[in-house]
């Protein structure tokens, strides 16, 4: 008996292990792992965050249930907004733990939740049809959104320099993007009172002297 208990829960382990894990999204992984047809479940976190901490183990459990469900094609992910600026920013990410769902590239969001029946229902039951989903516009799939992505990505890079650069770099851009009009517009003038000057004046004609 006492084996036989010990089998089953090795073979327990062993089943709950292999089910399908959470993957772990990033800025450099998102483009090819979310494909157009997918259904995605995905948790935005952050290390220091206490309620993120205490989703974590309800999200692996929502993942579990999903996997032996009719369901199981749902993939779920987890994003580390810290580490991946350019995924929070394209999602507009706002308060965390933030949990959104993705199907046919529509994204809506989950209301918060500490427990995985309610993760799971919003799938198997398909609850989402009842979220309005984020407009064309503000979509992370527009290219509004990959461009705020972008600027994400880039201020991140950014921050990792002396503030002195960062102050250097961001000083120099606004005065090129001032003085550049300007440049441009007197460029302008000059040339108009170069044409207006040579079509002003008169044609230069020498004189000859006569000799008697």
């Amino acid at each position: 008996m006492k084996y036989l208990a010990l089998f089953l829960t090795a073979l327990f382990a062993v089943f709950t292990f292999s089910q399908a894990k959470v993957v772990e999204l990033t800025d450099e992984n998102f483009g090819d792992l979310i494909l157009e047809n997918d259904e995605w479940l995905i948790d935005f976190y952050a290390d220091w965050c206490g309620y993120c901490t205490r989703l974590a183990p309800v999200f692996n459990a929502a993942d579990r249930l999903l996997s032996m469900s009719t369901h199981k094609h749902t993939k779920l992910g987890v994003v580390n907004v810290e580490t991946n600026p350019g995924l929070s920013a394209r999602f507009f990410v706002s308060r965390l733990p933030t949990i959104v769902h993705i199907k046919d590239h529509e994204v809506r969001v989950l209301k918060p939740t500490q427990k995985e029946n309610d993760i799971v229902a919003f799938v198997t039951e398909e609850r989402w049809r009842d979220v309005e989903p984020k407009s064309n516009l503000i979509s992370p799939f527009s290219l509004f959104g990959k461009m705020v992505g972008f600027v994400g990505k880039m201020i991140k890079k950014l921050s990792g320099h002396s503030p002195w650069t960062l102050i250097g770099v961001l000083t120099g851009f606004l005065v090129f993007a001032i003085s550049l009009p300007v440049l441009l517009n007197n460029k302008t003038v000059a040339e108009t009172d170069k044409k207006k000057e040579v079509k002003a004046s008169p044609t230069s004609k020498r004189k000859s002297k006569r000799i008697d």
